[in-house]
This record gives structure tokens, sequence and C-alpha cells, in this order.
């Protein structure tokens, strides 16, 4: 979009558009150089509205929510456990669906639709093929995948609330650092014993050491899932708070989240990892290729074909045992997907509703691929459905660019981090606050898809005091006038 010297007029005064700041025409015909109330617009905005900042309610739902995945708690409903995480996407569902079905912030679009489809596709099919009997399994699919994503999509809107929320749980890893390290040394639950004066907490897990070391679960329920989370931190801390963010964030924030995902010593932390950094080093070091990311999905590509024409294994089966600790994790992998995509294919629409999957005596009942479970549960639309999601978020967001350096950085953290998740969790599975937390994000960096975020920061991470943040065409009449005055 070309934004040039277009004006409007506002309030009965002559104004301009330039550089995507409204300012005052001045009566020698001159453009005056004092952007009208630190406004940031789009030529073609009309009227000239952005979003309204989040109050300070939605702001502590904001916090509390972050908090919430961080404490291992679990409290008895009569037969239901329920985390606080989960007690809190209950409060809020209805609110937010609300919120987010009326327009608030922003119009509801595409990627919402698909989310919300998949939610209560999910819904629909536990009906149909389990009925009353899956009523505890029905709530939770429904409140982590729809409220988890209305939680980010409602309540995270801008720059500011967008660092705000990402800086609690990069501020959450940070704390978990320390004792993460000390528990893959000694063994020791440090967190889980912490947070046991809140009551009863998640049951310890024990696995075989990793290169001499435990491996460590933290505040989640299994080493898998704090290794994704943690991971899924690396390229937001890094980009996210570029330029005028939080330095200690920044700089701290990378290594702190890096250090505690190889604490969990888990193939899917370490697979999202190195994909990221592979990112980080491709983007910069073609930085001056105006289609470089092009060229890196065509290399793909390329691989994939070569790998399949040229190797006796197929490209998955190839990618499996490079991206696992050892041979052992690898063919298991391999069992799972042959086992399990065969499984799928016995109820391709409506999914088997159960985690109960045909397979051979030998080998666990888990399937470590986050993407086949969800095609099992709930048939190939069900997937089809949440990955959509996913793509289009993604994609979109690649196709955005401006209104600022700052908002383009934190595009591309989100890429990075969802990218680098979505590869990762072929080979392990999300569930409780890790998948919710998925689902938040996805919800959370919604708003830098839309094509409004490339024309305006929609509410500027801090205005001077001396010139309020104008909200509607007019407040920007009112602000005009006061300057003529």
């Amino acid at each position: 979009m070309s934004i040039g010297s277009s004006s409007r007029k506002a309030g009965g005064a002559a104004v301009a558009l330039r550089n995507r700041r409204l300012v005052r025409n001045r009566a020698d015909g001159a453009i005056g150089e004092t952007p009208l109330a630190g406004t940031q617009i789009a030529a073609d905005m009309s009227p000239l509205v952005v979003a309204p900042p989040a109050s300070p309610l939605a702001k502590a739902a904001l916090g509390l929510f972050i908090v919430t995945l961080f404490l291992p708690n679990i409290y008895s409903l009569g037969p239901i456990n329920l985390s606080p995480t989960l007690i809190l996407l209950a409060i809020a569902f209805i609110p937010l669906l609300a919120m987010c079905l009326l327009g608030k912030p922003y119009k509801i679009f595409l990627p919402d639709y698909l989310v919300l489809g998949f939610a209560f596709w999910a819904v629909g099919t536990r009906i149909v093929l389990l009925g009353a009997s899956s009523l505890e399994a029905i709530g939770l699919v429904l409140l982590q995948t729809a409220s988890g994503y209305l939680f980010g999509r409602v309540l995270v809107r801008d720059v500011a609330s967008t660092r705000f929320a990402f800086g609690m749980a990069v501020g959450g890893v940070l704390v978990m650092t320390l004792p993460l390290v000390l528990e893959s040394v000694t063994g020791a639950k440090l967190l889980l014993n912490a947070a046991s004066v809140l009551g009863p907490t998640l049951t310890p897990t024990h696995m075989d050491p990793r290169w001499g070391l435990q491996r460590a679960q933290g505040a989640f329920e299994h080493p898998i899932l704090l290794g994704v989370f943690c991971a899924s931190i690396v390229s937001i801390s890094g980009y996210m708070f570029r330029r005028d963010g939080n330095r200690v964030l920044r700089w701290v924030g990378p290594p702190a989240a890096v250090v505690s995902g190889v604490m969990s010593f888990s193939t899917g932390a370490l697979l999202s990892m190195n994909i990221q950094f592979g990112l980080m080093l491709w983007g910069y070091l073609f930085r001056s290729v105006k289609n470089r990311w092009k060229i890196l999905i065509w290399l793909v590509i390329a691989a994939y074909v070569t790998v399949d024409l040229l190797s006796n294994r197929t490209p998955f089966h190839v990618f499996v045992d490079y991206a696992t600790f050892n041979s052992q994790s690898s063919y298991n992998r391999i069992l799972i997907w042959e086992f399990g995509s065969a499984a799928v294919m016995g109820a391709p629409i409506l999914g088997h509703g159960t985690d109960d999957w045909e397979r051979p005596s030998y080998m666990s009942p888990s399937m470590d691929n986050f993407w086949l479970v969800i095609a099992y549960r709930y048939g190939l639309v069900g997937l089809a459905l949440l990955a959509a999601a996913a793509l289009v978020i993604i994609i979109r967001m690649s196709r955005r660019s401006g209104p600022s350096e700052v908002v383009d950085m934190m595009r591309r953290g989100a890429i990075f981090s969802l990218v680098g998740t979505i590869v990762a969790i072929v080979s392990v599975h999300l569930w409780n606050n890790v998948y919710v937390w998925f689902m938040f994000v996805l919800g959370a960096v919604s708003w830098m898809a839309r094509p409004e975020s490339a024309t305006s920061e929609l509410v500027p991470d801090h205005a001077p005091a001396s010139e309020p943040r104008a909200r509607s065409a007019r407040e920007l009449r009112m602000a005009l006038s006061r300057r003529r005055a």
C-alpha cells in the first residue's frame, strides 16, 4: 500500500497523511511536521479509528491467565479434577466468546471461524460417538481450545498488550530456570514442592536419565510439556522486545528459555529450538535478499523431493531418525506413525473420539504426535480446521509489513515460534496447560495477521502525556481544534 500526500477534512480544517501520520496543512500550503495526537493511521482507514486500549480488568485477567499456566495445582470438584487454568477458562468462556462474536476489539475473521469451528466440531464428534459419557471430555476440549484461543484473541490487541502477555510468560520461565537446573541435577521436584502450599499438585514424573541428568518437569505434567513450552519462548523473547522493549527480557529471556528447555531433554524441545535458530540464522545471513523466505521454502520442498527419490526410506522416516535422541525413540515414532495413520483412516471423517487406538501389544499407548492425535480423535476434518487456522495466521502475518520495525520484529518472533512448535509436535503430543498455551499464542498474535495491523499500530505502545491517544475521528477533530486555538 502506498501512502502519499492524500488529505481529508477534519473539523473544517485541511489535514493530510504523511508517513502514515495525520498532520495539519499550514496556511501557506505546506504540510506541518507535527503528527496530530501521536496517532499513526492509514490513508484508507475510514472512519479514523484505532482499537481502544485494554481496560485494567482485561489486563488483570490476562496477567492472571499467564500466572495460572505456571501453577501445577489440582483441585477436585466431585469426580472432576480442575487446574487453576481450567477454572479461569470456564469462568471467562462466555464473556470472551460474546466479545469475539460482537466484533470486540476487532471484527471476527477467518482464523476465528476455523478455531471455533474446530472446537465445536470436536464437541460434536464426541457427542455423536460417545454420548453423555463424554461430558467431561467435551467440556475439556471446548474450554482448552476455544477459551484458550479467545483469551489471546480478545485480550491481546496491540503492541503493549502483546508485550505484557509474553513478557509475563518470559518472566515465568526466568523464575523457573534455576529450580529446573537443580531438578535436573538432583532430581528434587522443587517447583512442585513449592506449589504444594496452595494445595494438591501434579504427580511427580520420574524418567530414565539422559546424558547423565534427570529430565526436569518443572510445573508441568511431563518433561515434554516443559520443553515445548520453554522452546516456544525462544523467538518470542528474542524478537518481541526489540527496539524500545524490555532489554532484560530481550537479552536474558532467550538464554533462560534455552537452558530451561534443554533441562527437559525432550526431542520436541530441541527440534523446536533448532528450527527457530535455523530461521534466525537464515534471516540474518540473507537479510539483503528480498525473496529469502520464498527461496527457503523452495529449498525445503526440493530437499523433500530429493530424499523421497533417492532414499529407500520415506522423508518422514528420515526426518524422525535425525530429530530423535536415539534409534529406539526413532523406531517407536515410526511405528506410531504407521499404526496411528492406519487407525485414522479407519474413521477419517468423525474420528474415534477416544485415545484407545489399535497397536501391537509391545507398543506404548502414548501416541507421540500431536497432529496424529487430533486426526485420530476428531477425524481429518478436525485436523484440517486446526491446521488451517495455524497456517492462515502464519501466512497472513508473513504477508504483512509495517507500520513500524517494532511490529515487523514481533511478527517475525511469532512466526518463528509457531513454525518451530508446529513442526516439533509431529514428534510429541500437547495436552492441558501447554495445549492451552499453544491455542493462546495463536489468538494472541492473530491481530498481527489482520490487514489493519500493517497500516496502524492500533494502540501506540506509549504516548506522551501532552499528546493523548486519539481513538476516533471525533477525537481527532477535537485535537485539531485545540491546536488551531
